[in-house]
């Protein structure tokens, strides 16, 4: 398992570019451990002959994914942030001015593609990706409308430090070797997670 966060953010996000320049400075420990592990599945390939496939997907998330409270993706805190607000009228603060992109694949997808790609190639770095990105503010908007929050009662911070401005895979060896793929759109995705949520309040909203 790869990561998106390896790749420099003044670089395109394509399979070539894994290695090269250096990744952003919140996430360099992270991101350059990843590659060392890729770096790993290299050499043991070339002095033992071991097979292998690395895959680097988008943000992951869905019904109980990542959620244990030591470093919640993106659209979990979001999610949680704005399902507190409606449950207990707590203060909905989201960092910067929420322009800023990301990229979503629903977690069944990324294990679907992951299944699928181990019996068509080996020996190869793939990105996983939707293909699309939505800024921050969107996945808010649609979280509000199906939660039936007041978007209007989000309070931004500008003053916060908010990543990359945008974070998108290239996707097109990942499209070249499954031409038929059909990904879950983001809105049937999120009510799913959303309904999960609900369903896990207790342990999840508190």
């Amino acid at each position: 398992m790869g990561t998106s966060c390896v790749y420099a953010p003044d670089q395109e996000l394509v399979e070539e570019n894994y290695l090269v320049g250096t990744p952003i400075d919140c996430l360099f420990t992270y991101a350059m451990t990843k590659r060392m592990l890729y770096v790993g599945l290299l050499a043991l390939h070339k002095q033992y002959g071991l097979k292998y496939l690395c895959l680097v997907p988008s943000t992951l998330y869905g019904s109980g994914y990542h959620t244990d409270g030591r470093q919640m993706h993106f659209i979990f805190d979001l999610t949680r942030k704005i399902m507190r607000g409606k449950l207990y009228g707590k203060p909905v603060v989201l960092w910067g001015d929420d322009y800023q992109k990301r990229e979503l694949v629903f977690v069944d997808d990324f294990v679907r593609i992951m299944q699928q790609l181990v019996d068509k190639c080996e020996n190869d770095l793939i990105n996983i990706g939707a293909g699309k990105e939505f800024t921050i503010r969107h996945f808010a908007q649609l979280i509000c409308d199906i939660v039936e929050y007041d978007f209007s009662a989000i309070r931004f911070d500008t003053t916060q430090y908010v990543g990359a401005k945008s974070k998108c895979l290239d996707t097109a060896k990942m499209k070249r070797l499954l031409p038929d793929l059909e990904m879950t759109p983001l809105e049937p995705g999120l009510r799913e997670t959303i309904a999960w949520f609900w369903k896990n309040q207790d342990r999840l909203l508190k």
